[in-house]
C-alpha cells in the first residue's frame, strides 16, 4: 500500500507517483512505501494550510489547546504502536521509543496549558487618559521541517507550539521514519482539527524543505537538522525574511576534574555517548579529562561500553540498536579511519558488530588531539573521543574551541568549579554531574554558535519565533 500526503483533512490518492520505501535498518525489510511528492502539491499543502489560517488564528487558544488535551489521551491509547514504530523505522531501543512517546505526551499537556498562558503585557502611559497593551499575533502557514533521530518528539516540539499559537502547519518529516510520521498524522486526524490547519508531506528534503522555504505563503521555517543545511536554509528564507528557528548540529563534551567521582561520571558519559546509537544532537562526542585521572576514567568507560549489548532494538536486553541508515554507517566508518590516521588509538569498539550492516560496535578513541577532525566534527554516532586537560583553565579552552555550542557537562565536586563551568561554557545547555542528553519539557532547548540561531523549543521560548508582536493604543 502506498500513502501519499495529507492536505487539507484528508489523505490524497498515490496511484502513479513516484514514490519511495522507508526501511527496518535492523533488518533491511520494508516498512512502508510513500510518496515522492512533486512540487505541485507542496503548493497545495501549502494553500490549504493558508486558507485555514484565517478561520484557525481567531479561534481563542484556550479552545485551540483543548485539541491538544485531547491529543494527549490519543497518544497515551497509541503509545505501543507509536513506540514499536520508532524502533522498526530508525532502530533505537523499545525502552527510548517509549520514553520518547512519554516526552511527547508531556509536552503535548505542556504547550496546552500554554493556552492560558499567552501573556502581553499591559504598560502604563505617559499620555492621559490611554491604555497601552502587547499581545503575541500568530504569523501565518509554518513549515516544520525534521529528522529521523527523534521522529516525533522534533516535530512536536515545533507542531504543539504553532497550532497553540494559532499557526497552521505543513509537515515534513524525514524520509528515513516517514511511517511513524503517519501514525502521528492519524493521531492528530483523530481530535478533529479542522480541514487545512494541519498537513503532511513527503519526499526529499534537499527537494521538499526548499520549495516550502521558497513559497510565499510559509511565513515560518522550522528546522532540526545538520549545520550546513540550516544555512542553506536560513540564506533562503532571509532573502524572503521569513522567520527561521534552527535547531542545529553539536561536538558536545563531558569534563572530568580530578575531584570528581569516577564512576558516577563514567556513567552518565556512556548514557549521552551510545544512546541512540550516538545519533543525537546532545550525545557526548568527546570527552575532556584531567591527566592524573585520566587512565582510571578510561578503564571505567571501556568497560561500561563493552559490556553494551547490541542487536534489533525489539529484543529483550539490547542497549543499542542499528544506525539509522547505510550513509551514516559509512560516515561513522570513515571518520574512524581518519582518526586512526591522524594519531587516534582505539580502546573498544572501531569496528562493524557482525549482526547485519547497519549495526556498529560502541566505540572509544583515545590519544586525540583539538585539532583532529574527530575532535572537531559531528559524527553522529557511537564514537567518543578522550581528551586530555592539564588544568580546568585548559579543559574549558578546548571545549569551547569549536563552531558549535550545543551542551557542555563537568563532573566535578567543587562548587567554585562548577559555577564557574556554568559561566564559562559556551554552550546553551550546561549540565554539572550529569551527561550531555537530559533536558526537561519547560526549559529552554537551544544552541549558540553554529548550534542554532538564537530561537529556543520545549518551552514558552517557542513562542518568540512562532508569533509576534502587536501594540494597541487606546485612547478614550
Amino acid at each position: 500500500m502506498i500513502t501519499g500526503n495529507y492536505i487539507n483533512g484528508a489523505w490524497q490518492e498515490a496511484d502513479n507517483w513516484q514514490t519511495f520505501n522507508s526501511m527496518n535498518p535492523a533488518n533491511g525489510e520494508i516498512v512502508g512505501t510513500f510518496v515522492m511528492s512533486p512540487k505541485e502539491n507542496i503548493g497545495e499543502a501549502v494553500e490549504a494550510a493558508h486558507k485555514a489560517f484565517k478561520a484557525w488564528r481567531r479561534v481563542p487558544a484556550p479552545q485551540r489547546a483543548d485539541y491538544l488535551w485531547k491529543l494527549a489521551d490519543v497518544l497515551q491509547a497509541r503509545k505501543p504502536q507509536l513506540a514499536e514504530m520508532m524502533t522498526l523505522e530508525m532502530g533505537k531501543v523499545i525502552a527510548e521509543s517509549n520514553g520518547e512517546v512519554d516526552t511527547i505526551i508531556a509536552f503535548c499537556k505542556y504547550m496546552a496549558g500554554e493556552g492560558r498562558r499567552m501573556f502581553g503585557q499591559t504598560v502604563p502611559s505617559g499620555a492621559v487618559d490611554r491604555t497601552i497593551m502587547t499581545v503575541r499575533e500568530p504569523l501565518g502557514v509554518v513549515a516544520c521541517i525534521t529528522p529521523w533521530n527523534f521522529p516525533l518528539a522534533l516535530a512536536s516540539y515545533k507542531i504543539f507550539s504553532a497550532l497553540v499559537a494559532g499557526n497552521t502547519i505543513v509537515w515534513k518529516p524525514s524520509s528515513d521514519v516517514s511511517a511513524c510520521a503517519k501514525l502521528f498524522m492519524e493521531a492528530i486526524v483523530e481530535i478533529g482539527l479542522p480541514n487545512g490547519v494541519f498537513n503532511v508531506v513527503f519526499g526529499s528534503g534537499s527537494r521538499v524543505g526548499n520549495w516550502l522555504t521558497e513559497h510565499p505563503d510559509v511565513k515560518v521555517i522550522a528546522f532540526t537538522g545538520s549545520t550546513e543545511v540550516g544555512k542553506k536554509l536560513a540564506e533562503a528564507a532571509g532573502r524572503n525574511l521569513k522567520r527561521i528557528s534552527l535547531e542545529l548540529g553539536g561536538k558536545n563534551s563531558v569534563i572530568v576534574l580530578k575531584d570528581a567521582d569516577l564512576d558516577l561520571a563514567a556513567a552518565g558519559i556512556t548514557r549521552s555517548a551510545f544512546a541512540t546509537s550516538g545519533q543525537r544532537c546532545t550525545a557526548a562526542s568527546r570527552v575532556i579529562v584531567e591527566a592524573s585521572i585520566q587512565e582510571e576514567l578510561e578503564k571505567r568507560i571501556v568497560e561500561l561500553a563493552t559490556k553494551l549489548k547490541v542487536g534489533n532494538g525489539l529484543e529483550a536486553g539490547i542497549d543499542m540498536g542499528p544506525l539509522t541508515n547505510a550513509k551514516q554507517l559509512r560516515t561513522v566508518e570513515q571518520y574512524v579511519e581518519v582518526a586512526l590516521q591522524e594519531g587516534g588509538t582505539i580502546l573498544c569498539g572501531g569496528q562493524a558488530a557482525s549482526l547485519g550492516s547497519l549495526f556498529y560496535m560502541p566505540t572509544v578513541i583515545t590519544n586525540v588531539e583539538r585539532h583532529h577532525r574527530i575532535a572537531r566534527e559531528e559524527v553522529f554516532g557511537p564514537v567518543l573521543a578522550i581528551m586530555t586537560a592539564e588544568s580546568y583553565e585548559d579543559a574549558i579552552a578546548i571545549n569551547n574551541d569549536t563552531e558549535y555550542g550545543l551542551s557542555s557537562s563537568i563532573y566535578t565536586n567543587s562548587l567554585h568549579y562548577a559555577n564557574r563551568a556554568a559561566k564559562d561554557l559556551e554552550s546553551g545547555l550546561v549540565y554539572i554531574n550529569n551527561g550531555t542528553s537530559n533536558a526537561e519539557t519547560g526549559l529552554a532547548f537551544g544552541g549558540m554558535k553554529n548550534s542554532g540561531n538564537g530561537h529556543r523549543e520545549v518551552s514558552h521560548q517557542a513562542f518568540d519565533v512562532m508569533t509576534e508582536w502587536k501594540t494597541i493604543y487606546t485612547n478614550y
